[in-house]
């Protein structure tokens, strides 16, 4: 088995490919910059243009773990046109471009829980209509729709992953997520802005989990050409509870700033029985357990 990592240099992207390497599995990353830890362990295919496809050489049953693409949720488009030029056309044409080179492999595609938007139960499963409420949410929304047409009309074979919010990441930032924003906070003595009581729910998965999942779909072959499975744990964090858990376990103190509830997604938590069903797999880390490893890999 032969696995390719588009966007290795990311945070998502690098620990995937470090997991995978790890895991006796030919992976190479495919990335513009170069990989920033572990260079020189891990392959690297260098390339400016990620998505024109000329850097597959000739695997038609190769699988592609897809991450490149538009990564934050904070990236601001002035309309929906400007989206789909920047970040919603070059993914598809990624997809024509591999399949016009004769691939027909498996590709797993990253998308995001904030698809279903807020929905009325929880926890969400695979088939809740989709109610994306972000340009970031529009955009894999688009996108997996793109794929799933083009996978049934050519032949390839596509896993969805609706990955919930995934922490203790390597290369996770100050910034990436809000654990990592927490942790910043508790250190530097910033202010966290809590918007409303904090009461929303959250499902956050450890990034060792988070690959471990990852590499049960490059080792298993999809039922159909389309399988969309929800990528978390089952189970709901509001912010507050997290607030109170993290300095317990990190040490010290947060200074909170409360603030009005803005417009963002309710709560989100994903079902999981279907992904534990079709990959044999299961969440191993709770949320007390990753956020030590977490603060344990950041100090």
């Amino acid at each position: 088995m032969t696995v390719y990592v588009t966007g290795s240099s990311g945070v998502l992207g690098f620990e995937i490919l470090s997991h995978l390497h790890d895991a006796g599995i030919a992976a190479s990353g495919v990335a513009r910059k170069p990989l920033p830890l572990r260079n020189g362990q891990l392959r690297q295919i260098s390339t400016p243009e990620v998505l024109r496809a000329g850097w597959l050489p000739g695997r038609a049953d190769a699988t592609i773990v897809h991450c490149a693409g538009l990564a934050s949720p904070r990236v601001h488009f002035n309309d929906f046109a400007e989206l789909s030029r920047r970040d919603i056309e070059p993914q598809i044409r990624f997809a024509e471009l591999l399949v016009a080179k004769g691939w027909r492999g498996h590709m797993i595609y990253l998308s995001s829980a904030g698809v279903y938007g807020d929905s009325a139960s929880l926890p969400i499963p695979e088939d809740t209509p989709l109610a994306a409420k972000s340009w970031y949410a529009l955009q894999k929304m688009s996108v997996e729709q793109g794929l799933s047409l083009l996978a049934q009309r050519h032949g390839f074979r596509l896993t969805i992953l609706r990955v919930a919010n995934v922490y203790g990441a390597a290369l996770a930032g100050p910034t990436f997520g809000v654990v990592t924003i927490l942790l910043d906070a508790l250190r530097t003595g910033k202010a966290f802005r809590l918007f409303g009581g904090g009461t929303s729910l959250r499902d956050y998965i450890h990034a060792s989990d988070f690959c471990a999942a990852v590499e049960r779909c490059c080792r298993t072959p999809p039922r159909g050409p389309v399988t969309v499975l929800n990528l978390g744990t089952g189970e709901g964090t509001s912010l507050a509870s997290l607030i109170e858990l993290l300095p317990r376990v990190a040490g010290g103190t947060l200074n909170i700033v409360h603030q009005p509830q803005d417009g963002e997604v309710a709560s989100s938590v994903l079902d999981i029985s279907r992904t534990r069903a079709v990959l044999g797999w299961a969440p191993a880390v709770g949320l007390e357990e990753g956020l030590r490893r977490t603060v344990a890999v950041t100090r």
